[in-house]
């Protein structure tokens, strides 16, 4: 099976509740392909000459797909701007920056290439048992690309207060996302950690070699040196951790909810991030269950939620009360509640045949998730298939 052949075959469309009114936020609708959100966006804001602080967005949208999705720039131009692989369209202005909470939902077109009758026999039969039952909302692994291969959080690190690994996993790590410019950068920084001179004279202009340059002048200066990091980067490891701690709560409540311990393994799991977690399990659970993401900043939390909380950072060596930031206080773990459950609206799987794979068989799947939720955690519901 295939999945994102071709652009066209994954296409997202935000549903926005955000209204055109007056003020210095220019609101505009980005419609892009073969292109990331922050690529686009920082397009945007060089080609405009606005500051990086100027763009709001409510999430960020696949590179390799079909999206349209709604961005603010603070005093942007009131006109449109075209690029070979995107489009930003002027709607008009508003008071105040672009959040998530003007998302209403996300429509998914997903098309599934060189499948066999069989299988799309079972992908069909599968989508309805979701389009009933739901599937586990998990956080999928597009939550995790800053994770490599020590499976380590920089944001675990952060917490315990370890700015030397922090800054090590941040800026030295390889990733598998890294194009050949980063990797050469990260191994110059693996071979002569701590030979900051030597560094800066190896690494070409980048905001690496801005961070080496301090250290240079302080050699083990690395809660500061880690402060430097991109302020958003920095919230993307935050996120990234704090998702791998709260899937690993709705693994342990699937688990209770079947019968069992909040600690006991299950065979029918799935690769996400740095656990293996269970995929059936939805139709166990209430419909309108919800937990919160997990940190410190969780006040009042039940026993029972209390010992999910509890189970899944043991796999940290962490407690509660340690999951919190004291430096910088620039970025800050999320406070929210999630839903355990995702049921997707007007789910419908057709069969259909595939114009690329003659003999082969190709399902389109067209269904509505609330924002947040991961589209491909849905694939790989109906498919049984964990790679998706």
């Amino acid at each position: 099976m295939k999945l994102k052949r071709f652009p066209d075959d994954f296409v997202v469309t935000e549903v926005c509740s955000r209204e055109v009114t007056s003020g210095r936020y220019a609101l505009y609708r980005l419609s892009k392909r073969s292109i990331a959100t922050l690529e686009a966006v920082q397009i945007l804001q060089r080609s405009w000459n606005l500051p990086p602080a100027s763009a709001a967005h409510a999430g960020l949208k696949d590179r390799h797909a079909v999206t349209s999705q709604y961005i603010t720039l603070k005093n942007g131009p009131r006109s449109g701007f075209e690029h070979e692989l995107f489009t930003a369209e002027y709607l008009g202005q508003t008071d105040t920056a672009m959040t998530a909470h003007d998302i209403a939902a996300n429509h998914f077109h997903v098309v599934l290439r060189s499948v066999s009758d069989a299988d799309a026999e079972r992908i069909c039969s599968r989508a309805a048992v979701v389009a009933e039952s739901g599937y586990p909302n998990y956080f999928d692994r597009q939550r995790f690309g800053s994770l490599g291969p020590s499976r380590e959080f920089v944001a675990e690190k952060w917490c315990r207060r370890d700015f030397e690994q922090a800054a090590w996993l941040a800026l030295a790590e390889h990733n598998q996302h890294d194009d050949a410019s980063e990797r050469h950068e990260k191994q110059i920084l693996r071979d002569l950690w701590n030979n900051w001179p030597e560094c800066k004279q190896q690494l070409s202009r980048s905001h690496r070699r801005s961070i080496v340059t301090y250290l240079c002048d302080h050699p083990t200066g690395f809660r500061k040196a880690f402060a430097l990091i991109n302020a958003d980067l920095r919230g993307l490891y935050l996120s990234a951790f704090q998702s791998a701690v709260w899937n690993r709560m709705l693994s342990a409540l699937i688990t209770r909810s079947k019968g069992g311990t909040a600690e006991e393994e299950l065979d029918d799991c799935v690769l996400i991030g740095d656990a293996e977690l269970p995929m059936s399990g939805a139709d166990h659970l209430e419909r309108d269950a919800t937990m919160p993401l997990p940190s410190v900043r969780c006040k009042g939390l039940d026993a029972a939620t209390r010992q999910l909380v509890d189970v899944a950072l043991q796999a940290y060596n962490m407690t509660l009360p340690e999951m919190k930031i004291s430096f910088p206080r620039d970025r800050w773990f999320s406070k929210a509640l999630r839903p355990c459950v995702v049921v997707p609206e007007n789910l419908t799987a057709t069969r259909m045949a595939d114009d690329d794979a003659v003999g082969r068989t190709a399902v389109s799947l067209d269904f509505q998730l609330p924002r947040g939720c991961y589209a491909t955690m849905l694939v790989k519901a109906v498919t049984g298939l964990s790679d998706c």
